[in-house]
């Protein structure tokens, strides 16, 4: 915690300012502060506050004043700084805790170090203890107390700037004081020793008529504003420039007590002539740093370790890459802090602003390092090169932690490490920086849900734990992101009247988002837009526009239809965008392509920039050549695994041409491509939806049966065609309506609900017939005749595959007529003529092998197994269950699978082979339960009931079940096939 009076008064804790509410508490906790450790009582506060004129509610309104301030310090864990003490209150603070009071002990460090001889370390304190100004002392505090210390400190600063220029004067940099003086003494005229400064550092620049000049413009400013002449002490400086008196030159060693010139003869100290300088330049540590263990132990070990005697001469290099707002630099500092005591000769901090428009260059970084080593400013060079070397000598011996924060790239880098392995080196980048030699890369990336909500208890306290729920929430509206999730903890914390739900709200606006993750100087938008800007309009351009992608990853041929450019170019610009951090990459472990994802908050902020950026009209030409190009390659997909366009319908929707060479790439596993890209897939009609493109929503939707029949994805299934029958009925879309029936009704028949898969079928046809869709009204027939089937009505069922057959030849979908076939033999073969299911089935298996068709021969080959099965031909049955297992276990089948191993476990139990014939008939019922075929799973459980060392009681269960099974699917054969089989158990 810090009090913070050089300036606006304030309370800060790390990186967030607290408001103190209103002028009165201000003052109050104005005058406490100038007396803190003494108390201060209520009258003369109410005497400060109303300037002698209290109303009668003066006291009452101290106390809420004290009441806000305890509150405010209790959010940083200081209640306890403010007492109540003998009829007033008292501010406990320690010295570091208050600006001023770190002032004070800086001015003191530098007079201890000055008269130790240490004159540059002395400076470095008294700029150190001027910096921590940041504007005009106590601004806007009314009152004569806070007047008086106001004064005070002003007064004391005032003097130890005067005092740094002195012992700067002592280390032969007057070139470079002049103008700091002129600026000086344009603010504070009437400050003696800055006209004597100047005046002594003109002569040593060699300006003697310019230092007689400030002379006499000093003596005239003085009798014109006080009437009075300059002291005996300037007079008697002018007197020793006009006749250049010895004493006025740098002397070979520097005075240790300070002195006013002329007296003072001083010169500049020799690098190590008293000792090596110890600089301490480390940011402050993070009180509520959380999480990152693992990583800290990491670069603990890393930085400390004793080196190899094979890498003498190189200092232990950790870089901390990740992307903006990830806490590189909290953890770098966090660790930094931590070895302290292993690195005693200091620790030197330079902020390289890497993505800014104008970072460092690594000559000022050198020069300021150079200086804080003890190196006077006339001794450093102008040459890079020797600045280096220089550098790099004052380093040889010491060990030093050096912390280089946010690094552009390895040039930046490069120049500013040493070559002694007793240093060590933490950078943190955006970037990734792999060629500095012997470096070890940490990759910081967001938190944990869990380490997030930590850090938001940190910060906020127990109304996190109060609202377990949205404090999750929160977590995940800020991305995990350590700067997100500090944004809006210091929001919750400075407002503790809101609940973390209101703040919940109103981040999950996207809209808004970024405008809510912003409190004071710490803002979302800002870090990211570093990266942004410093890319060339390329990158940005493609940046902005993978927005439009409503994809959780992507591979890069998606990126094609965004930007017109080459695959090479494309891959480069992506992964430029990853080396900022914009976008990350990962390999998929089963495709091993590379899969690139954008942060949600980077997202939000690409969006951001696409409304500002890009025209509508082209955005949205963008989304349908992307989601064109979606369709294309799922569209081939099921034609590669068809062997064509069959058992299916498309339509019109203008398809984005990927090349041949993609497909090729990403399509020798159509199914393995179709499950990869399955939630994105789905993600892309929803988007088709939204932009109310309903010919390619329906048309994808009804594309991706393909994959969701296979692997039984019965929920994206029912969520794609829903949303496709709602796009087509509000277009007044009538075949895509029709066809979205068909496969709604496709999904109940998979799913076993005959009732409602008939009544979707029958809506299909009323509007595809008339219509003229004759290949979507041949499907729905095929799928009526099935249902007939099941219920046993086996000629309404051969009429429904007849017309099935005829309509399907009309179009020339041979798989679908090869499926058809394979229907119709098992009902010759249920009817006892297996000579003419075996040459359907022969027919059949030559149109799916010719077409490559290999799911469809998988089903084909399980009907040969029955029609062997049935004519005892074991081993040839064997075979063909076998054959088709062996397809859908490539194809990934789940479905197909319950059914080869219920073929496999029937044909063991009648060759004997009991305890193999349990096990593929209980594997089977357990797949056919998880992937919902219900038929699968009674008709194993007949079997197992079936099987000669049955358990009796164990069969009567097995029974039970299938019979209520097939009773649900209106399967009215097998159902009264099971009640015999359980009335002779049972009997």
């Amino acid at each position: 915690m810090q009090l913070r009076v050089l300036g606006p008064i304030e309370i800060t804790h790390e990186d967030r300012r607290l408001d103190i509410p209103g002028l009165r508490a201000r003052t109050v906790l104005a005058i406490l502060a100038a007396n803190r450790g003494r108390a201060v009582q209520v009258e003369d506060l109410i005497d400060t506050v109303w300037d002698g004129h209290p109303p009668s509610t003066a006291r009452s309104q101290i106390q809420i004043c004290v009441s806000q301030l305890r509150r405010l310090l209790g959010e940083v864990g200081r209640k306890d700084a403010l007492e109540t003490r003998f009829g007033g209150y008292l501010l406990r603070l320690a010295p570091t805790e208050l600006d001023a009071g770190r002032f004070e002990l800086l001015v003191a460090e530098s007079r201890h170090l000055g008269g130790e001889g240490q004159v540059a370390e002395a400076v470095a304190r008294l700029r150190a203890a001027d910096a921590l100004w940041y504007g005009a002392t106590l601004a806007g505090v009314p009152g004569e107390p806070v007047e008086a210390w106001r004064r005070g400190l002003d007064e004391r600063r005032g003097a130890a700037v005067e005092e740094r220029i002195r012992l700067e004067l002592t280390l032969g940099r007057h070139d470079e004081l002049v103008g700091e003086l002129e600026a000086l003494i344009a603010r504070h005229p009437l400050r003696e020793r800055l006209h004597a400064h100047l005046m002594l550092a003109l002569y040593r620049a060699d300006r003697q008529a310019d230092a007689l000049k400030a002379y006499r413009r000093a003596r005239a400013l003085f009798v014109e504003e006080l009437g009075m002449e300059p002291s005996a002490e300037l007079g008697r400086l002018e007197r020793a420039i006009l006749s250049r008196a010895p004493q006025l030159d740098l002397p070979a060693t520097p005075a240790a007590s300070p002195v006013t010139p002329p007296v003072a003869a001083t010169g500049p100290a020799s690098p190590g002539a008293h000792g090596p300088d110890v600089p301490h330049q480390l940011p402050g540590d993070l009180a509520d740093f959380t999480g990152r263990q693992k990583l800290v132990g990491e670069i603990r070990d890393l930085l400390t370790a004793e080196a190899d005697p094979g890498h003498r001469g190189f200092a232990p290099l950790a870089v901390i890459t990740g992307p903006g707002g990830a806490g590189k630099t909290s953890l770098a500092v966090h660790v930094a802090h931590s070895l302290v005591d292993r690195f005693p000769d200091g620790q030197l901090y330079a902020n390289l602003g890497g993505p800014s428009p104008s970072p460092e260059r690594p000559a000022e970084v050198l020069d300021r390092f150079l200086r804080a080593l003890g190196v006077a400013g006339p001794a450093i060079p102008d040459n890079l090169t020797e600045r280096i070397g220089l550098y790099r000598s004052r380093l040889a011996g010491r060990r030093v932690l050096i912390l280089l924060d946010n690094a552009a790239d390895e040039t930046q880098v490069a120049p500013l490490l040493p070559n002694t392995d007793g240093c060590a080196v933490i950078v943190t980048s955006r970037a990734r920086l792999g060629t500095l030699a012997g470096s070890h890369e940490v990759d910081v990336d967001a938190l944990t849900p869990e380490q997030s909500v930590a850090l938001l208890h940190q910060i906020v306290g127990d109304r996190i734990a109060a609202e377990p729920v949205q404090a999750d929430e929160l977590a995940r509206l800020c991305g995990w992101l350590p700067l997100a999730l500090r944004i809006a903890g210091a929001r919750l914390a400075s407002r503790p009247h809101w609940r973390v739900s209101r703040l919940v709200d109103r981040l999950r606006d996207q809209s808004q988002l970024l405008d809510e993750l912003v409190h004071r100087d710490l803002c979302i938008r800002t870090t990211i837009g570093l990266s942004y800007h410093s890319l060339p309009e390329r990158s940005r351009r493609l940046l902005r526009r993978l927005a439009l992608l409503d994809c959780e990853d992507f591979p890069l041929w998606v990126t094609a239809p965004l930007l017109d450019e080459p695959p090479s170019v494309l891959e480069d610009l992506l992964e430029q965008l990853v080396d900022v951090r914009l976008l990350e990459a990962h390999g998929h472990p089963q495709s091993g392509s590379t899969r690139y994802r954008l942060h949600d908050l980077v997202r939000v902020f690409a969006r951001e920039r696409l409304l500002a950026e890009e025209p509508a009209g082209e955005r949205e030409t963008l989304v349908r050549h992307v989601l064109g190009a979606w369709l294309a390659v799922a569209e081939e997909a099921h034609r590669r695994e068809y062997g064509g366009d069959f058992t299916i319908v498309h339509g019109a929707a203008a398809r984005w041409p990927v090349p041949r060479t993609v497909t090729d790439g990403l399509l020798g596993r159509p199914m393995d491509w179709l499950e990869l890209e399955r939630r994105n897939l789905v993600s892309a009609v929803r988007q088709a939806d939204a932009l109310g493109l309903d010919e390619l929503c329906w048309d994808l939707a009804f594309t991706l049966v393909t994959l969701f029949e296979a692997r039984s994805y019965f929920d994206e299934w029912a969520e794609t065609a829903d949303i496709a029958l709602s796009a087509t009925r509000r277009s007044g879309n009538r075949r895509g309506e029709g066809i979205t029936l068909h496969s709604l009704g496709a999904m109940h028949m998979f799913l076993r609900d005959p009732g409602q898969a008939e009544r979707m079928f029958t809506a299909a046809l009323r509007i595809l017939r008339p219509l003229g869709e004759r290949h979507g009204v041949a499907l729905v027939e095929r799928n009526l005749a099935y249902l007939n089937r099941l219920r046993g009505d086996d000629r309404a069922a051969l009429r429904g595959y007849e017309a099935a057959l005829a309509g399907l030849g009309s179009v020339g979908d041979l798989v679908g007529r090869a499926h058809v076939l394979v229907s119709i033999a098992g009902i010759r073969l249920e009817q006892g003529d297996p000579a003419a299911a075996q040459a359907l089935l022969g027919e059949a298996l030559t149109i799916c092998r010719d077409a490559g068709a290999r799911r469809v021969e998988a089903q084909v080959l399980h009907r040969l197994g029955e029609l062997y099965l049935r004519s005892g031909e074991l081993r040839r049955a064997e075979e063909s269950f076998q054959g088709t297992l062996d397809i859908v276990r490539a194809a990934s089948d789940r479905t197909g699978e319950a059914y080869a191993l219920h073929g496999l476990g029937v044909v063991y139990g009648r060759d004997g082979r009991l305890a193999k014939a349990r096990a593929m008939l209980t594997r089977a019922r357990q797949i056919a339960g998880q992937v919902v075929e219900r038929v699968v799973e009674a008709q194993a459980l007949y079997e197992l009931s079936q099987l000669p060392d049955r358990d009796r009681a164990e069969a009567a269960d097995q029974l039970r079940r299938a019979a209520d099974i097939f009773g649900e699917l209106q399967a009215r054969v097998w159902h009264a096939r099971a009640l015999r089989a359980l009335a002779d158990v049972s009997g």
